[in-house]
């Protein structure tokens, strides 16, 4: 079974491999946040009560000034392992390995709109935003942003560039080659210069790589509500709009190719579009 087109997203590295993520939704976020939380504010409270004896049995407990200091100590070093808590946890662990214990848990990885590891700068943007995310209760800023994103971002996602993916990423698979190649005909339809940005190319992949297990009916429905914006920009008229679609992503995919695209070489690969 083809998975729904909205949960997954096509990333096209330089060279014209394709991978594709499965991207983590609300849910599975929320549980994988609240055990961070446990494990975290767990750990916190053991180091903070192991701290807080160490204090009093080096303290004259008769005194009442010792015991002043000792309480004025362990609510300073209380406030420092929730700060660490808070921030350090999340952010160094994303940094270096790209998901904290709640994500490993759920087989969740933060990476880059790219499909790349995110850097400490990242990791830290996204994370000082969780403070605007959570406004103005229960993260209700958050949760409506990741409903009205392709990607499930919340604020500090969209602002860092990052997204959280499921860690069961598929294959990386060949590029799509265009078969039958484009007639004369077909490319007097179309202007020498075709570019794509990254969400497009993403919705066409998804629909190329899922068009042999369409019903024709399915097929051609989703074809049009992808095609039309970029056929009147392209100015397309005659050409069936799953074709139409197929020739345009393969013009854009090999712009700038030194070499003959793949669809005028007639190699036995992957992805015949009619």
């Amino acid at each position: 079974m083809a998975e729904p087109l909205d949960t997954e997203v096509a990333i096209e590295t330089p060279e014209h491999i394709v991978f594709q993520w499965k991207v983590a939704g609300p849910g599975r976020r929320a549980v994988a946040y609240a055990i961070d939380l446990v494990a975290c504010y767990f750990v916190v409270a053991v180091v903070g009560f192991v701290i807080l004896l160490a204090f009093a049995a080096g303290t004259d407990a008769s005194v009442g000034d010792g015991m002043e200091e000792v309480s004025k100590a362990g609510i300073g070093i209380l406030l420092v392992l929730l700060f660490l808590a808070q921030w350090g946890y999340f952010t160094a662990l994303e940094a270096t390995r790209g998901a904290t214990v709640g994500k490993s848990a759920l087989g969740l990885r933060v990476v880059t709109t790219m499909g790349r590891p995110i850097g400490f700068s990242a990791s830290l943007l996204r994370n000082l935003l969780r403070a605007a995310d959570a406004l103005p209760f229960g993260y209700l800023a958050g949760v409506v942003s990741m409903s009205l994103t392709q990607r499930f971002q919340r604020m500090g996602d969209l602002v860092a560039g990052t997204m959280v993916v499921r860690t069961e990423r598929a294959s990386a698979t060949r590029p799509i080659v265009l078969r039958p190649p484009a007639t004369p005909a077909e490319l007097r339809e179309l202007p020498d210069d075709v570019r794509l940005d990254p969400d497009e190319r993403a919705a066409f992949e998804l629909f190329l790589r899922r068009d042999h297990a369409l019903g024709g009916a399915r097929r051609d429905e989703l074809a049009s509500l992808l095609s039309d914006m970029l056929l009147r920009r392209f100015g397309v008229r005659q050409i069936p709009p799953a074709r139409a679609i197929a020739l345009i992503y393969d013009l854009a995919v090999n712009a700038g190719r030194g070499e003959g695209p793949a669809s005028s070489r007639g190699a036995n690969r992957m992805g015949a579009w009619r």
